[in-house]
């Protein structure tokens, strides 16, 4: 095993003070500048770490042994505030005043979670005080779902989650932000990193146009469906429902907040109940709707009611959405996923566009295209400490065609994957950047039922830091089950052929065990790709398991590995190509450094600024 951090559980009181060029404590993203994730989001991040924060707290060391705390942290490290006064401080690079805190408190042996408080201080103003609340974090699994339920066990996830805060001031630019510990107790609360963002001006109901209504008071659930197909203003507050939202009688209906940090729609039908555990979310099958502004919670806190997995307690979006609607710079957290999308109706769905949005917290999957998807763009996005796949795409009875992800985060992601493909035809990921997940960074196999591969899955410009696992006691190391991942996992052959999946212009840092996993079954592998990869510190680069079929390779990078590549099945072709495409078609007198991409779902070749088709006919002609 080729970790990152060797050393395990301590703890270390001691001041950390940032080494940033700007004096500063602005933690800076490693693929930024390649445009890899989340690049322009709004918020900068504050680390709880050595040398980039000031406290008089005690460090967690980096750990990956899952009983510790720290090993579902940023980095595998934070700060704890023990003692009442205890603090914890950045100089901000740029002003904000929107702050997230993500913090972890004990749970307590209901697993309804303890509370804390904190001030937050801008130099020596108070401009904040913050309830942090443990009541949605602590997953617990003895079988094969998590509960709420501390009895279960022994696999415990989900020890963080996050809180906001619209602050009274600003805090300015090379101003001190400082988190204090306000309880007199002696419960350690501990802090994983803050965000900070300025807090964009409220939408107003005057600002729109249209056929509007606005929402004055009462049940907002209730509001937007007797209003479907006008533009529906909700102002500034926290407004509850007890019912999911369908949005299913007329196109063209917009839900507008004021803004994801001014307007909140919170279900609060229990889900622990058999009669309500499902009431809660928006479904929508319409044509040309929006849903813009607006931070979605729940008082939900498990994934399913009574841990049965047909009795799911509901998603933040769900439905097909029919065609060109958007979702656009919402806050989805503590659903059982964030946004479970697909065409059960038969309505069809086309050219959905989600982009600006935060699906962080939530027990299952961040968003999923399932069942008849097709032409879905999802970009500028986060995702954060959810329990299934961040960015997925599962094509079940019907194909999934044109899934795009790209430029999003996705980070500490808790169970399964942050990225997976299962199935589907001409979907697509890149400029992704994926760190800290628990079990695989990214996966693309056939280990659920379904209509299969057809067409490419091409994942490209992706950055994968710190994620996989070793095998292990079931709690302590492995997934689920004790199993060990790879970062990247590819194959798991069990439904249908896996087809056409090409991994490019890559980069595989810090596997806690090997780079990527090629798995076998009882179907093929068929035309895997791997060109342009790096990777760097790992047990193995690859790591073959009863795989069979063909693949080839060109220029994959091996750096502080164990080694190479374990061993090659007798059932798998493995060839290294490295001839372009153009060279495929037999394209005469062409440079060999062509540089392919898909537009549209065709594959088009740039060679010195002309762009060719697969015929090798020039369509742009310099």
């Amino acid at each position: 095993m080729m970790n990152r951090f060797i050393i395990l559980f301590s703890l270390i009181p001691v001041l950390g003070f940032a080494s940033t060029s700007n004096s500063s404590d602005v933690y800076s993203f490693p693929t930024d500048a390649q445009q890899r994730g989340y690049y322009n989001r709004p918020y900068e991040r504050y680390e709880a770490e050595q040398n980039w924060c000031t406290t008089d707290g005690t460090f967690l060391q980096p750990s990956d042994d899952q009983k510790t705390l720290q090993s579902e942290a940023s980095h595998q490290q934070a700060v704890q505030l023990v003692n009442q006064n205890s603090y914890v401080s950045w100089v901000v690079n740029r002003a904000g005043d929107g702050l997230t805190v993500r913090f972890s408190l004990p749970d307590n042996a209901e697993g309804t979670g303890t509370k804390g408080n904190i001030a937050i201080y801008a130099g020596t103003d108070q401009v904040g005080t913050m309830e942090l609340n443990s009541y949605w974090a602590w997953q617990y699994c003895s079988d094969t779902y998590p509960t709420n339920n501390p009895n279960n066990g022994p696999v415990v996830r989900m020890k963080f989650d996050e809180m906001h805060l619209r602050l009274t001031r600003s805090v300015a630019q090379g101003e001190t932000l400082k988190i204090v510990k306000t309880d007199n107790n002696a419960t350690p609360y501990t802090i994983d990193f803050v965000e900070l963002e300025p807090v964009p001006a409220k939408v107003t109901f005057e600002s729109l146009s249209g056929d509007k209504v606005q929402f004055i008071g009462g049940n907002v659930g209730e509001f937007i469906m007797n209003n479907q197909g006008k533009t529906i203003y909700i102002p500034e507050g926290r407004w509850e429902t007890e019912r999911r939202i369908y949005l299913r009688e007329a196109d063209g209906t917009q839900v507008i907040g004021a803004g994801m940090w001014y307007t909140e729609i919170y279900y609060n039908a229990a889900s622990d109940n058999p009669t309500t555990y499902s009431y809660r979310g928006i479904e929508a099958d319409r044509s040309n709707l929006l849903v813009e502004g607006i931070y979605f919670n729940t008082i939900n806190n498990q994934r399913y009611y009574n841990g049965n997995s047909n009795y799911q307690v509901g998603k933040g979006f769900m439905g097909s959405w029919g065609k060109n609607s958007v979702i656009r710079n919402c806050w989805v957290e503590h659903f059982e996923c964030g946004a479970w999308l697909t065409d059960y109706s038969g309505r069809g769905t086309d050219n959905l566009l989600i982009e600006h949005c935060r699906f962080r917290n939530n027990y299952a999957d961040g968003t999923n295209c399932s069942q008849g998807m097709t032409n879905v763009t999802l970009q500028y996005c986060s995702y954060r400490n959810n329990g299934d796949d961040d960015m997925a795409s599962w094509t079940t009875a019907t194909m999934c065609s044109g899934i795009k992800y790209h430029y999003c985060t996705a980070e500490n992601n808790w169970r399964a994957s942050s990225l997976g493909f299962f199935g589907g035809t001409n979907n697509e990921a890149h400029h992704i950047y994926i760190a800290d997940a628990l079990e695989c960074g990214a996966r693309v196999n056939a280990d659920f039922a379904g209509a299969g591969f057809n067409g490419y899955t091409y994942l490209h410009d992706i950055t994968i830091d710190h994620c996989g696992c070793t095998s292990g006691a079931r709690g302590t190391a492995g997934d689920f089950w004790g199993s060990m991942q790879g970062a990247v996992n590819v194959g798991g052959t069990n439904y249908y052929d896996v087809k056409g999946i090409t991994l490019e212009n890559m980069t595989i840092l810090n596997s806690r065990e090997h780079g990527i996993m090629i798995r076998g079954g009882g179907k093929k592998l068929v035309d895997l790709k791997i060109t342009n990869v790096a990777i760097n510190n790992a047990n193995n680069g690859l790591y073959f398991s009863s795989a069979k079929g063909n693949g080839t390779y060109c220029n994959i990078q091996y750096t502080n590995v164990t080694k190479e590549i374990n061993f090659m099945p007798s059932q798998m072709t493995w060839a290294e190509d490295c001839a372009t495409d153009l060279d495929e078609v037999n394209v005469q007198g062409l440079a060999p450094t062509a540089n392919r991409f898909f537009l549209n779902g065709k594959l088009f070749i740039r060679v010195h600024n002309n762009l060719y088709d697969v015929t090798g006919r020039c369509v742009n002609p310099k």
